[in-house]
């Protein structure tokens, strides 16, 4: 077997050999053994929050009071005007709800029946004792009286019945002389009435009756 040597390799020499021959394995290698990327580090995502803590937020200093004047103080010291309460109006009330189609409505109530007027009373007619067809005797003139020449008017208090019979004869306003009031008392007691009437009714009435004594004309 004969021995060929490459220009190339002759060349080099026997270091040149070794150097080529690690080359090629170095290939080799590269092609056999797998390259693993480098692990890259976890990022970790972080809240603006979370790095960097709040600042704390400043307070408004109060005001310092201003210094006092003597004429602040006076305007202290003035009573304020009470201002009066401001009147709250009440919110208008709402409006009634409408009734429905399906509900009835309630007719309204009639009007109370007016009573009637009471009719006018009647006038009331006096009880009569003057007229021939009452045949009443005149009152007697006591004969003192005459002779002593005793005048005036007795009025009598009478309570004349339904039936026209005085029930009760008073005397209410003397002429003077006692004589001539029981004069005057004795004879209408005796006499007869026309009873008093409201409309067509006869009721009992009380009136005065004058009874004049004169010598010009004796009872």
């Amino acid at each position: 077997m004969s021995t060929r040597t490459y220009p190339a390799v002759a060349m080099l020499g026997t270091g040149g050999v070794h150097v080529v021959m690690l080359l090629l394995l170095g290939g080799l290698l590269a092609r056999q053994t797998p390259i693993t990327p480098p692990e890259l580090p976890a990022l970790q995502l972080v809240s603006a929050a979370q790095e960097a803590p709040p600042k704390p937020v400043a307070q408004a200093q109060p005001p310092k009071p201003a210094a006092r004047t003597p004429e602040t103080r006076r305007q202290s010291r003035q009573p304020q005007p009470v201002r009066p309460a401001s009147v709250v109006k009440p919110a208008p009330a709402q409006a009634a709800a409408q009734p429905s189609a399906n509900s009835v409505t309630a007719a309204p109530p009639a009007p109370p029946a007016t009573e009637a007027a009471p009719a006018p009373a009647a006038p009331v007619q006096e009880p009569l004792y003057k007229g021939a067809y009452l045949d009443n005797p005149k009152p007697v003139y006591p004969p003192l009286s005459v002779e002593l020449s005793e005048t005036g008017i007795v009025r009598l208090t009478v309570h004349v019945s339904a039936e026209g019979l005085p029930t009760a004869v008073s005397v209410a306003h003397s002429s003077g002389f006692p004589r001539l009031d029981r004069a005057a008392v004795t004879a209408v007691q005796r006499w007869k009435f026309v009873p008093a009437k409201r409309g067509k009714e006869p009721i009992a009435y009380t009136f005065i009756v004058p009874v004049e004594f004169s010598l010009k004309t004796k009872p």
